[in-house]
């Protein structure tokens, strides 16, 4: 393809989702503030528009929830939009369920699944679930898909799913807060003991995009660990942001070569990422706080489809398959801080590896659970039994499937 006619393409494609050309019709004239992919994602959008999850109406709450807002700063107006259930006790409530929608912005669909899970768990009996509990479902609403459905305080986000990497909203005008900032604002609303004398646990499900933006909320986000627990479980996430350079050879022949120009750059990697308040933190401090939390990469073994993110940069992770990136992500977690685990029969080879050894003290939190019969679908993968206890028990949520077994 001729440079003229790739180049109208992004026009063209840019056109179509914010009514205005792209400026940018060389990787090398994009911002260094603009999230890589949030740009990359405007030349593919031609055959995504009908897909984003585009509405304008009044949002309607499922059966059991209402919709509403919180502030999600102290000195702040901004508030993010949300489904919670509707008829929770506040000063009984144990435990938060925040479930984070994927690209189709489609919080009632998830607040309905995640209600069901918890339905099943209960009649399950088995699990450690807490007896006054409460869903919540943020909506990352889009400026371009959404118009018409937030208020003048509510956030909202112009880029392509920009929300995914913490990028800052573009609503309300001149607002500088990220969606890393509001899912810090809602749960230190919740870790508010006076307002919530019994709540000890929040537990933050994200699956495709939202996966996405747990996972790398998981290594950034504030650190709540004094005055309440919070575990994070990601799941069959397109990408994610790796803590270093090093990416995985996959393939018994021909071997994926991990040559992209923009690599190691934000969402990927960590070049170019900084928090909304300006600050930069050490890349290995990140890499800590992943570590030593409690995490769960939950991960469906049968998506296979090569949909979500198809960039050079997401490939480089594992190929075309969301399970192979997600599988060898745990190995690269593993390798990286010298742990013991056996990752026989895990896809991927890392050559010429960095060590974090010492750094991490030869451990790593990170838990993985793999649902065998399910694809990219969240309520197949809530419903599992071994899904079932990374959500619901306190500690031991077993190990479940291995690529040996």
């Amino acid at each position: 393809m001729f440079w003229s006619q790739a180049c109208f393409l992004i026009w063209a494609a840019s056109t179509l989702v914010a009514g205005q050309g792209s400026r940018y019709c060389s990787v090398d004239e994009i911002p260094p503030t603009y999230d890589i992919y949030a740009w990359g994602a405007q030349r593919s959008i031609i055959s995504d528009v009908l897909s984003e999850g585009e509405g304008h109406d009044e949002i309607e709450a499922p059966r059991g929830s209402r919709f509403t807002s919180f502030r999600v700063h102290p000195t702040l107006e901004q508030e993010l939009p949300v489904f919670i259930t509707e008829d929770y006790e506040q000063d009984r409530l144990e435990h938060i369920f925040i479930v984070i929608h994927g690209r189709l912005r489609d919080g009632d669909s998830y607040w309905t699944t995640m209600n069901e899970a918890i339905a099943v768990a209960r009649g399950n009996g088995s699990f450690d679930l807490a007896e006054n509990v409460a869903v919540i479902a943020p909506q990352f609403l889009s400026a371009v898909y959404n118009s018409g459905q937030y208020t003048a305080q509510q956030l909202a986000w112009g880029d392509v799913n920009a929300w995914q990497a913490g990028s800052v909203a573009t609503h309300p005008a001149r607002t500088t807060l990220s969606s890393f900032d509001a899912l810090d604002g809602l749960i230190s609303g919740f870790a508010n003991r006076t307002q919530y004398p019994q709540l000890n646990n929040v537990t933050i499900v994200g699956h495709g995009g939202g996966g996405q933006l747990v996972q790398r909320y998981a290594a950034v986000g504030a650190d709540f660990s004094r005055d309440i627990h919070v575990r994070y479980v990601h799941g069959d996430a397109s990408s994610c942001a790796y803590f270093t350079q090093d990416r995985p050879y996959v393939g018994d022949n021909g071997l994926i070569e991990p040559q992209c120009e923009f690599n190691n750059t934000w969402r990927y990697g960590y070049d170019g990422y900084t928090r909304a308040d300006g600050t930069v933190e050490n890349i290995q401090q990140y890499f800590l706080q992943y570590i030593t939390r409690d995490v769960v990469s939950l991960v469906g073994y049968q998506d296979e489809a090569a949909s979500g993110d198809e960039s050079c940069m997401a490939r480089t992770q594992g190929g075309r398959r969301r399970r192979d990136r997600n599988l060898i992500w745990y190995r690269y977690v593993n390798t990286l801080a010298g742990t013991d685990e056996d990752l026989s029969g895990f896809p991927g080879e890392f050559r010429q590896m960095t060590d974090w050894s010492e750094l991490a003290s030869n451990s790593s939190s990170l838990r993985l659970v793999v649902v065998q019969d399910a694809d990219h679908n969240l309520e197949r993968l809530l419903q599992d039994d071994t899904a079932q206890r990374a959500l619901f028990n306190d500690r031991d949520i077993g190990v479940g499937w291995r690529p040996t077994d």
